[in-house]
């Protein structure tokens, strides 16, 4: 049987716990289940996480021990909640279980008893980062192995594991992010680069295509009219897109050039309103008087004609879009609104939080996701703001206010 556990061996073991590196999470882990089963004394310690996609505790942490070994070929290193058992008793009741005579516990799973011949067990919970996350547990081969203070013993160092477990996925979560930063940032270079080189591209091939539509219009040629003109929309619009990516490019690096004037943000509605405007989707512009606003009017141009191209893109076939130009009061300031509603099937839920993110395209858009991205840019650039909202069954509602111009 156990000797006494005292404060010289929690304070050893918890320095040994305190130098585990910042590794991995299954690394740090069974760094931990070696400490605490050295200082117990145990023939196997487990650290088990819950992992919610599968309904299952899974032992990311074990002690490097041939029982160990034994419970990984036996499939006992995953145990779904479902089975139950004393591991999965532990997780869902936030209890600590202690046993001498595992053996005769009809509770416990006949793989463990019979398989691993375990006779003594300590289970404590693991609470991560504020929440209970999983379990610890210790066994031994002999009965009646763990006295009380061993259990108290257990349940203090339990604290210091999911300290570890917690830091070792915050490292995780940390070098996740770093890598995926240098991976938008590489992208977003190379597109920027390319968006560049495109438009070099681009002039010639426009210049080319007004020539053959000038000698189809001489000759007569309508057909041949009509395919250069839907040519020539065609490069217009990846012309948008390349700005638009230029754009980006220019406000990430701070040189976003604006030339602030009273502008008439009713006017601009309904200029963009006539260019975007189809026998599909009829736009309709509501402006009750002139709303002037304090802004650079190509820029404000671009970002409502981003705003009204999105409502067009996503609502269904005849179904209008609905522009409403207005002032309002808040915080003591007048504001210009102008709202996008469209009745088209909303914005996911799984996507709001993120619609005004770079490239956060929807799965039935086919844009690249840079539109809100930098409507709002151009939004935050005026000192203004643009929030979206999706009421269930009623489309997208998309509002852009812009401080009213003072003289």
């Amino acid at each position: 049987m156990q000797s006494e556990p005292n404060t010289d061996r929690f304070l050893a073991t918890l320095e040994k716990l305190l130098e585990i590196p910042s590794a991995e999470l299954e690394t740090a882990l069974t760094h931990a289940c070696n400490a605490v089963a050295e200082a117990l004394h145990a023939d196997k310690v487990d650290a088990f996480l819950y992992d919610e996609t599968r309904d299952t505790l899974v032992a990311l942490g074990t002690s490097t021990q041939p029982l160990s070994v034994l419970q990984k070929k036996l499939g006992l290193d995953v145990l779904p909640l479902s089975n139950g058992g004393r591991v999965v008793y532990v997780f869902q009741t936030g209890k600590t279980f202690h046993t001498g005579h595992l053996d005769q516990d009809a509770e416990e799973l006949r793989g463990v008893k019979t398989g691993l011949k375990i006779k003594s067990k300590v289970g404590v919970v693991l609470e991560v980062g504020g929440r209970r996350r999983g379990m610890m547990m210790i066994a031994s081969l002999q009965p009646d192995f763990f006295r009380g203070a061993d259990v108290i013993f257990a349940e203090s160092v339990a604290r210091w594991v999911a300290v570890i477990a917690h830091r070792a996925e915050l490292v995780q979560e940390i070098t996740r992010n770093a890598v995926e930063q240098g991976r938008r940032a590489v992208a977003e270079e190379l597109i920027t680069v390319l968006a560049h080189d495109l438009r070099n591209y681009l002039s010639p091939i426009a210049a080319r295509l007004q020539l053959l539509r000038s000698r189809g219009l001489r000759d007569q040629r309508s057909d041949d009219v009509r395919e250069a003109d839907k040519a020539l929309h065609g490069v217009e619009r990846l012309s948008r897109l390349i700005s638009d990516l230029l754009d980006v490019a220019r406000l990430d690096q701070g040189i976003f050039r604006m030339d602030v004037q009273p502008t008439d943000l009713a006017s601009i509605a309904r200029d963009t309103a006539r260019a975007l405007s189809t026998p599909e989707h009829q736009i309709v512009v509501t402006a009750a008087e002139e709303t002037v606003v304090a802004a650079d009017a190509p820029r404000i141009h671009q970002c409502v004609e981003n705003l009204i191209a999105n409502a067009v893109r996503h609502s269904p076939h005849a179904a209008p879009v609905t522009v409403m130009v207005s002032t309002e009061r808040r915080d003591g300031c007048t504001w210009g609104l102008l709202e996008v509603r469209d009745e088209g099937p909303g914005i996911p839920a799984e996507l709001m939080p993120r619609v005004f993110d770079r490239f956060a395209a929807g799965p039935s858009s086919s844009g690249l996701g840079l539109g809100l991205y930098l409507a709002r840019r151009i939004a935050v650039a005026h000192g203004g703001e643009l929030t979206a909202e999706s009421p269930p069954g009623k489309g997208a509602h998309f509002f852009l206010r812009l401080p009213c111009y003072r003289q």
